[in-house]
C-alpha cells in the first residue's frame, strides 16, 4: 500500500496458511508460482481510469493457498477475484496490570499510555493495552458466507487470488447529477 500511494507499481504477495507450520515442501512451488503471477502482471499490467496512477491499477494483491495442490503437476489454479469485503473487530485487549514475560523481566504490554497526575499524591495510573486482535471470522470465515470469486472465496476453494485494487482513502461514489450546481450544507 505504501508504494502505491507513492505512485508505484505495487503487488504484495501473502500464503494462506491452513496448516501450521506449513510443510516445507510448499514453499518452492509457492515461491515459483509467485514469480509467475508478479512477472505476468508486471508486463500485462491492467489498466484504472480512476486511481492513482494514470490509466493504470494502484496495485495488485496475490494470495496463495500452503496446499498440497501446489505439489501436483496440474498446481493450484489462479483466479481473478474481487476484495472480501471485511471488518475488524477490536484490535486491543485492556490488560488490568501489566503481566511480565517469564525470565526478562519486560512486560508483553503493546504500548502504555500515562496521563499525569494533577496532583503530587495522586498515583499514575496507566492504561494497558495488548495486542490481542478479534479476526476469528476474517481468519475462519464460514464459506457459505463468502461472495463468489472474492479472494477469500478462492482462497477457501484452492486456487490462487489475484485482486487488483485501488490505494485510496476515497470518499463512497455519488452520482455528480445529484451534486451539481448545488451547495449542501449541514445543520446541527
Amino acid at each position: 500500500m505504501s508504494s502505491s500511494l507513492s505512485k508505484k507499481r505495487s503487488i504484495a504477495v501473502s500464503y494462506a496458511i491452513f496448516t501450521n507450520p506449513p510443510p516445507l515442501a510448499y514453499f518452492d512451488p509457492a515461491h515459483k508460482l509467485a514469480c509467475r503471477i508478479i512477472n505476468h502482471l508486471w508486463h500485462n499490467w491492467g489498466s484504472d481510469n480512476t486511481g492513482l496512477r494514470p490509466g493504470e491499477v494502484d496495485l495488485y494483491s496475490v494470495n496463495i493457498p500452503m496446499i498440497e495442490e501446489l505439489l501436483a503437476d496440474r498446481g493450484v489454479q489462479i483466479s481473478w477475484t474481487t476484495l472480501l469485503p471485511n471488518s475488524y473487530g477490536r484490535l486491543f485487549k485492556s490488560i488490568s496490570e501489566e503481566p511480565k514475560i517469564p525470565g526478562t523481566g519486560a512486560s508483553d504490554a503493546s504500548w502504555a499510555l500515562s496521563e499525569a497526575p494533577e496532583s503530587e499524591d495522586q498515583q499514575i495510573t496507566p492504561l494497558l493495552f495488548k495486542w490481542s486482535p478479534d479476526i476469528g471470522d476474517l481468519i475462519n470465515p464460514t464459506v457459505k458466507s463468502l461472495p463468489v470469486r472474492s479472494d477469500a472465496w478462492a482462497i477457501h476453494n484452492g486456487c490462487a487470488s489475484v485482486t487488483p485494487l485501488r490505494a485510496a482513502f476515497a470518499e463512497p461514489y455519488c452520482d455528480k447529477a445529484d451534486n451539481e450546481g448545488s451547495v449542501r450544507e449541514m445543520k446541527l
